[in-house]
């Protein structure tokens, strides 16, 4: 067995109890799924298919479909950083943890930033059972379990040479939300979002979209909330400025403490 139930488990434990029942095997399965979508283009797939014995292309259909509908489209490879192991489904494909297709959104990404809508969730509430005492609220955004000191959103890892190890946590938006996070500019420098995960988990800071807009599922999708599994590099702050926005609102703004909890911005 490799290390990812006693990883998780130890992260889960730490930051909001005990894993729910049933937890790790629908991770599991989600992981399964993923990497066999991304294994190759969806004609490649099929081709080899008609050439397997009729038992194992049933299976292998079986997998590449999932247990509901046929999800159309395929991801960019995103493993996920070396310091949250196949965590919320990011390992390879960022997808529907739902057996049936999401549904399309109209949403577009706001100018400077990432669009992750209900076609790249990677949860829902079910999946982060606990998390709302532990996490950091801003309008329509829980930041999960940033009131959990020194384990989640937290400095990357110096790897020298100029290079940082990305973190990774998720974000929970509330069904039906459309909502934009950027970072402050003056903390830009130093806190980035990633699009994605590369093999390595070694990045540089460089130029790169300054925020992410969220379009959540609808709530007869996942629930109440959507979860993203987020990416990013942090420098070293100590207290990380980020502003909030919905149409037709004010941003609000935020500190996510390295600590745990909120800091002054």
């Amino acid at each position: 067995m490799d290390d990812l139930e006693p990883r998780l488990r130890a992260a889960m434990s730490g930051a909001a109890g005990p894993p729910p029942g049933g937890l790790m095997a629908g991770i599991r399965r989600r992981h399964r799924r993923h990497l066999i979508r991304v294994g190759a283009g969806s004609a490649a797939v099929l081709a080899a298919l008609v050439l397997l014995a009729p038992p194992a292309a049933h299976a292998l259909r079986s997998a590449v479909r999932g247990p509901g509908p046929a999800i159309g489209g395929l991801s960019t490879a995103s493993p996920c950083p070396s310091n949250i192991p196949g965590l919320f489904g990011c390992s390879r494909y960022v997808g529907p943890s739902s057996s049936a297709s999401p549904p399309g959104s109209p949403a577009k990404a706001a100018p400077g930033t990432i669009l992750r809508d209900c076609q790249s969730e990677n949860g829902g509430q079910q999946e982060i059972a606990g998390y709302r005492s532990r996490s950091v609220r801003a309008g329509p955004v829980w930041f999960v379990w940033a009131r959990t000191a020194n384990l989640h959103w937290k400095p990357g890892k110096p790897l020298g040479n100029g290079r940082l190890q990305a973190g990774g946590d998720p974000v929970a938006v509330q069904a039906g939300a459309t909502v934009v996070v950027r970072v402050a500019p003056a903390a830009r420098s130093r806190f980035q979002f990633l699009p994605n995960f590369n093999g390595t988990d070694s990045y540089r800071l460089r130029a790169r979209p300054d925020g992410i807009t969220f379009a959540a599922c609808p709530a007869s999708y996942l629930g109440p909330v959507t979860v993203f599994m987020v990416g990013y590099l942090d420098s070293g702050l100590s207290c990380v400025p980020l502003e909030v926005s919905v149409p037709g609102r004010q941003p609000v703004r935020v500190g996510l403490s390295s600590h745990g909890g909120t800091c002054p911005v």
